[in-house]
């Protein structure tokens, strides 16, 4: 934005003192919002209302405005004849679009037909001193439109439509469960340990008390406190944090709606549910099809039932009955050569959730319940008295997302506390999901609860389903997004030590730029053709490069140091045969030859976190490398699939359309490739990126 333009504007604002008008005035008196004032009858006088200006058009002595508030617009008309001339020549000198200002008149029809204010006198209201993105186009760039989620709000109506239907979701939602004899509550953010989930949960020092607590990351044991302690039926919006990737559709700070009820089993719960859920589609949609991206999902009828375990066998060819062991399981994940990330640390249950995840979830499209889910996965759930394999438990899958997550609840205490030991166990074991010991709510359990039934749903979840959007950004007005500019408070001074009992905890972290790396172009060709001579690996590394380097060019980053470190991030592949051990020997073999930056060392030793262990990705660089190694395989995968298997042949979108078919590419890590969210480059830019990167080397890579 120019500093000129800026100015400009400053310097109105003495004149605007000069002319008897104040440039931020205290209130004014409205009679009318700009809407309401668009459908009053021609010849309704004494109409005030306000707005930010939005046009004007001016001919010869008459002049057409269009201001706007946050429920729509009304079009004033300025006649020269009628307003005095001080006045009418104020306006044009000294109002620019954005500013605000009130006006006072009579309606009339114009000669189009539109609803018009004849302006009788107008004040003004407030001076804007930066311009509107320009008015055809409004903000484009998905970042800019939620960093900036103001004048997106200003610029589409598309935007205020699709957060007006989540404040209807929220309204329609709350009566809905009043009129059932729910109660709403509150429940603490700050835990000292997380608890109610599967989740890896955000840190916090408190000072008064100088101990560590965690952000929670479900109100779920809360809530049963307080059915614990009397309450019948109780419901929260609950914010909620989980630090977890950064994805299109999973968010680090979210709404919750969770609610229990006494004497209800899950069965109950879920006929309640699919109640709820039509009376709420029909009341914020109209109806209870709606339109998801061209493809209808429709909410009439009864839900039909699929059992977790027989769709995994289906759609993987495993039977997790007959895998009683993790290490059977994992084993038969391998056989399968089904990717799952960090299979080496999860439990059984988490085991069979990813299984679950990367092979059956996304086909789920129609609203259906999902049943007979593994008593492994949800620690807090009660088990059926007839299958104690499996929970009293469902989750609602619509358009292949987990929409609620539902069982009846788990109250023996002797059982429970079985169960959070086990989860302990598989906690210090490394399996950071997994729930701690929280003696506070087995106190509670052993005081005495009813039967119960509840659930949760996360709300941003919900209302980019019913508003055919596919990021929850996009339904969240002011999203988390990577700070502009470095961090104003040093890491070092930011975070507060961390116990070996919180080592889950990911430090603070503050800028991080990578140096020179220290060879050139030729001479790390020269390192690379030294060690690496598998065909597949060597297009995989020259691939890497290049779409390391234009992730570095987008952002400003050395582009040499990028492209230097995308090729050589798997020198040891050919040679070491552990996963675990793989990056070791690279690093050694860069070291030896001039390499010293250990940021850049670090980054490497990142890429492989899940085998290694040794650096977890934190930075910028780490996840910047991740996702580019990461996706190459998918844009090669998918140009094999084309008809002349030609790169020239592949569009972004149908990179991005594959991401989500896990069984194309399985060996590809979605997880991974979806990190280009932790660089602030969202998924669809990414895939055109990485392609348009890959095409450019075409040759080299035989596509």
């Amino acid at each position: 934005m120019s500093d000129d333009l800026r100015q400009v504007r400053i310097d109105k604002i003495p004149r605007l003192k000069e002319a008897g008008l104040h440039a931020y005035p205290e209130r004014f008196e409205r009679t009318h919002t700009p809407a309401v004032a668009a459908l009053l009858a021609e010849g309704t006088g004494g109409v005030s209302v306000a707005g930010r200006v939005m046009a004007v058009r001016t001919f010869g002595k008459l002049t057409f405005v269009r201001i706007q508030d946050s429920g729509g617009t009304v079009q004033l008309a300025f006649e020269r004849e009628t307003l005095p001339n001080e006045s009418w020549k104020t306006f044009h000198d000294l109002v620019d679009i954005g500013d605000f200002i009130g006006a006072l008149g009579a309606m009339f029809i114009t000669k189009k037909g539109e609803n018009t204010l004849r302006v009788e006198s107008w004040v003004f209201l407030g001076k804007t001193l930066l311009p509107l993105p320009e008015k055809w186009h409004g903000l484009k760039d998905i970042e800019t439109k939620q960093r900036r989620r103001y004048l997106d709000l200003v610029m589409s109506e598309e935007t205020r439509a699709r957060f007006r239907l989540r404040t209807k979701v929220v309204r329609t939602l709350r009566a809905f469960l009043d009129g059932q004899g729910f109660e709403e509550v509150d429940t603490p953010v700050l835990e000292p340990h997380a608890s109610g989930a599967a989740a890896r949960p955000f840190y916090t020092h408190h000072n008064a008390l100088d101990r560590q607590f965690t952000l929670r990351i479900a109100p779920e044991t809360w809530l049963k406190r307080l059915i614990a302690g009397g309450y019948d039926r109780v419901y929260e919006f609950a914010r909620c944090f989980r630090n977890e990737g950064m994805d299109p559709s999973h968010l680090q700070e979210f709404t919750m709606l969770e609610y229990y009820a006494s004497y209800w089993n899950w069965e109950d719960n879920l006929r309640f549910t699919e109640r709820m859920f039509r009376h709420l589609v029909r009341e914020v949609c109209g109806s209870e099809q709606i339109t998801w991206r061209g493809q209808e999902i429709d909410f009439s009828g009864e839900w039909p039932r699929v059992d977790m375990r027989v769709a995994i066998r289906e759609n993987s060819g495993i039977d997790v009955v007959a895998c009683e062991t993790v290490e059977s399981l994992r084993a038969a994940i391998r056989e399968k050569n089904i990717e799952i990330e960090r299979i080496d640390q999860l439990g059984r249950g988490n085991l069979i959730d990813a299984l679950y995840k990367a092979t059956v979830r996304d086909g789920l499209i129609q609203p259906c319940f999902l049943v007979g889910i593994p008593s492994d996965i949800l620690p807090l759930a009660r088990r059926n008295d007839d299958d104690p394999t499996v929970s009293d438990a469902f989750q609602l899958l619509v358009n292949g997302w987990e929409i609620v997550k539902a069982y009846s609840e788990l109250v023996d205490p002797r059982e429970q506390r079985r169960r959070f030991e086990e989860q302990d166990k598989l906690r210090r074991g490394g399996d950071d999901e997994a729930m701690p010991l929280d003696e506070n709510y087995l106190l509670a359990m052993e005081h005495g609860m009813p039967p119960i039934s509840g659930w949760g749903m996360g709300l941003e979840r919900l209302c980019a389903l019913l508003s055919g959007v596919d990021n929850l950004r996009e339904v969240t007005l002011f999203p988390l997004l990577k700070p502009e500019g470095p961090d104003p408070v040093p890491a070092a001074q930011a975070a507060p030590a961390v116990t070996a009992t919180d080592a889950a905890a990911p430090a603070a972290s503050g800028p991080y730029e990578l140096g020179e790396f220290g060879l050139s172009r030729e001479e790390s060709m020269a390192l690379f053709k030294k060690h690496v001579h598998d065909d597949y690996l060597t297009k995989h590394c020259l691939a890497s490069a290049a779409v390391c380097e234009a992730v570095a060019e987008k952002f400003g980053k050395d582009k040499d140091t990028y492209w230097c470190m995308g090729l050589l991030h798997d020198l040891d592949f050919d040679e070491v045969k552990e996963p675990d051990k793989h990056t070791l020997k690279t690093v050694e073999y860069l070291k030896a030859a001039g390499v010293a930056d250990q940021r850049i060392l670090d980054t490497i030793l990142s890429h492989n976190h899940e085998g290694l262990q040794l650096v977890e990705r934190t930075e910028w660089p780490h996840f910047a490398l991740s996702c580019a190694e990461t996706i190459t395989g998918l844009v090669m995968a998918t140009a094999k699939v084309m008809p002349d298997k030609k790169l020239a042949s592949v569009k972004a979108s149908s990179v991005k359309k594959r991401m989500k078919k896990k069984e194309f590419a399985r060996k590809v890590s979605r997880e991974a490739i979806l990190q280009c969210e932790q660089i602030d480059l969202p998924l669809q830019d990414f895939c055109a990126l990485a392609l348009e990167a890959m095409q450019g080397i075409s040759d080299d890579l035989g596509l």
